[in-house]
């Protein structure tokens, strides 16, 4: 008889499945008894428990407001008064009838012969007893103050009362025994479930050691005949998927495995002729003899084929190979030809650039006239390429101390043609025309930036620039300013205060179009102005690679403002390497133009 992997691996589960049916309906048997004990336990011992003190407490009580009515002499409203009729007329009848309920589910096949109910049944007639003696024999006599005052009433109520009181001594002790025959019922009864649940355990950890043992064995058993085996092909298999083969053939066995482990044999004895052949035709012996495994031995076939396409195909490349060498020659000796040519044309272009750096450097003002002009300022400048669109002018004629910070069209070549423009545009209307009001001096170099461009002929011309120009009385104590886009900042006392321009650049209209406005603002000692460019608020950095910003740039303005001039420009230069780190590069030219007013 053959013994299949699914006969063994049925078998075995039919085991633990039976074993497991075993503790299951034991287990479910069990739990139903103790559920239902618990059931009573909670809807019939605990409440009993529960109402039998209830009812003592409000005897207790109503003892109490009894003596109170026959010792003190008080009105029919009285609040505790009040109190005592609800426990006579309400509270321990709603008492009794609750007990009189619960009595009826005490006994069960869970209770002891004494279960209590015949002690109720004397309890409950003596409680009814006791409210009848209240109401007779106090109730209904000391019924206002008036009734106090009758001797013979009030002699005969004490007299009747001790007596009522003997009766409620005894109700007592009889409660208190009630009330001890159900906590004993209701301690027993959890007893009982306890000791179920305790045997329940000890059986399922006794069955459960047998399943344990049980499914080991069985376990041992299918790891030896059905496991061990199929672990054997996995193996093989991921070897062969690495390219590796086994040092050694498989057994098989009486059964599927068995079968498979054959049919791997036969494959892996096919792959290692098959790795040798293509070993063979790698080193190029085309001459290797190879038989396929049988006529219908796909792969074999295929190989015998590639074979005979590889030997071929070597052939035409050896003759490809020599042709194409001899071109990649060719082509090796013109591209080193090209590259010298860049090279130098490269460096043609890059000196030429440097020379017109000197010729924008010749154009910016040096730093001893600033520092003459402005003992406290510095120029934060940083052209983003070897030349810059961005750059600083500065004048001064009679009590006027002129300073701006411009932003031309672009960077680099064509940034800096414009900023020569923008600088000569300057130097016209300040030198050879006199003008003094920074208003006046932006439109002369609006006129002067669209007649250098011919921008009347050509209007596809867009470029032009920002600027903020600023104008220092230092006798007066009054800036005055003009600007295009770009506004005025100023700090005094720790906090900072735009000042806007207006909104259409220098060059974006026809002379006469627009006239930019002249604002004006008073000094005071200790404050401190800044024009600039949007380079640096427009600046990309920080961890997010996201731009520095204004709110920012202001944030830093205020909170380096009481540092010298110098110590200024050092920690906004320090700030901006920081936000840049190594991974961003400058993306625009920077000019930042700070005066101190001493």
């Amino acid at each position: 008889m053959r013994f299949t992997v699914g006969k063994k691996i049925g078998g075995g589960f039919s085991v633990v499945v039976i074993l497991l049916l075993i503790v299951f309906l034991y287990t479910f048997s069990v739990v139903n008894v103790a559920i239902k004990s618990n059931d009573k336990f909670l809807k019939v011992d605990q409440p009993s428990l529960f109402v039998i003190n209830q009812l003592k407490e409000d005897l207790a009580k109503t003892h109490t407001y009894m003596q109170q009515w026959v010792i003190e002499e008080s009105r029919a409203d009285e609040q505790w008064k009040i109190e005592a009729e609800i426990l006579l007329d309400q509270t321990l009848k709603s008492d009794l009838d609750t007990l009189e309920k619960l009595s009826s589910k005490w006994i069960t096949m869970f209770d002891s012969v004494d279960n209590g109910l015949k002690e109720f049944k004397n309890i409950s007639s003596d409680v009814s007893l006791l409210i009848e003696s209240y109401n007779m024999e106090v109730r209904n006599i000391f019924v206002d103050v008036d009734s106090y005052q009758d001797e013979a009433l009030k002699f005969n109520a004490d007299f009747m009362f001790e007596e009522i009181t003997s009766s409620y001594d005894f109700l007592l002790e009889a409660i208190n025994k009630l009330a001890s025959i159900r906590t004993h019922i209701a301690d027993a009864q959890q007893i009982k479930t306890n000791n179920r649940f305790s045997n329940l355990i000890n059986s399922i950890i006794f069955i459960s050691i047998i399943i344990v043992i049980g499914t080991i064995a069985i376990a041992i058993f299918t790891t030896i005949s059905i496991t061990q085996p199929v672990q054997r092909l996995k193996s093989i298999l991921l070897g062969l998927g690495k390219g590796i083969f086994p040092k050694s053939q498989l057994k098989p066995s009486n059964d599927e495995i068995g079968e498979m482990s054959e049919a791997m044999n036969s494959l892996v004895t096919g792959l290692t002729e098959t790795t040798q052949f293509a070993h063979e035709i790698g080193q190029s012996n085309f001459d290797y003899k190879y038989q396929p495994l049988s006529d219908e031995d796909v792969l074999g076939h295929a190989l015998l084929k590639m074979k005979d396409e590889l030997a071929e195909t070597e052939r035409i490349l050896e003759q490809k190979v020599k042709e194409r060498t001899e071109e990649v020659v060719k082509q090796k000796d013109e591209i080193d030809s090209q590259r010298s040519k860049l090279e130098e044309l490269y460096t043609d272009v890059t000196d030429s650039i440097r020379y017109a750096k000197r010729l924008q450097d010749s154009i910016l003002p040096p730093e001893k006239v600033v520092k003459k002009y402005f003992p406290s300022s510095f120029v934060l400048f940083k052209p983003k390429d070897i030349v810059s669109g961005d750059f600083y002018w500065v004048g001064q004629k009679n009590n006027e101390y002129m300073f701006a910070a411009v932003d031309c069209t672009g960077h680099g070549v064509p940034g800096a043609f414009m900023s020569l423009v923008g600088a000569n545009g300057l130097s016209s209307a300040f030198n050879e025309h006199k003008l003094l009001k920074p208003g006046l001096i932006l439109d002369d170099l609006n006129k002067y930036a669209n007649d250098s461009l011919n921008k009347s002929n050509d209007d596809s011309i867009r470029d032009g620039m920002d600027i903020t120009l600023c104008s220092i009385n230092f006798e007066e104590m009054k800036l005055r300013f003009a600007g295009a886009n770009n506004p005025v900042y100023l700090i005094r006392d720790g906090e900072l205060e735009i000042y806007k321009t207006n909104r259409f650049a220098i060059g974006s209209f026809t002379y006469g179009d627009h006239n930019y406005e002249n604002f004006e603002v008073d000094l005071k000692k200790g404050d401190k102005v800044y024009a600039f460019s949007d380079g640096y608020p427009d600046q990309f950095g920080g961890p997010r690679g996201k731009k520095f910003m204004y709110k920012k740039f202001k944030e830093l303005l205020v909170e380096t403002v009481n540092d010298s001039m110098e110590n200024q420009k050092k920690l906004l230069e320090d700030r901006l390497a920081e936000w840049m780190g190594e991974e961003h590069e400058q993306v625009d030219d920077i000019v930042i133009f700070a005066v101190e007013i001493d």
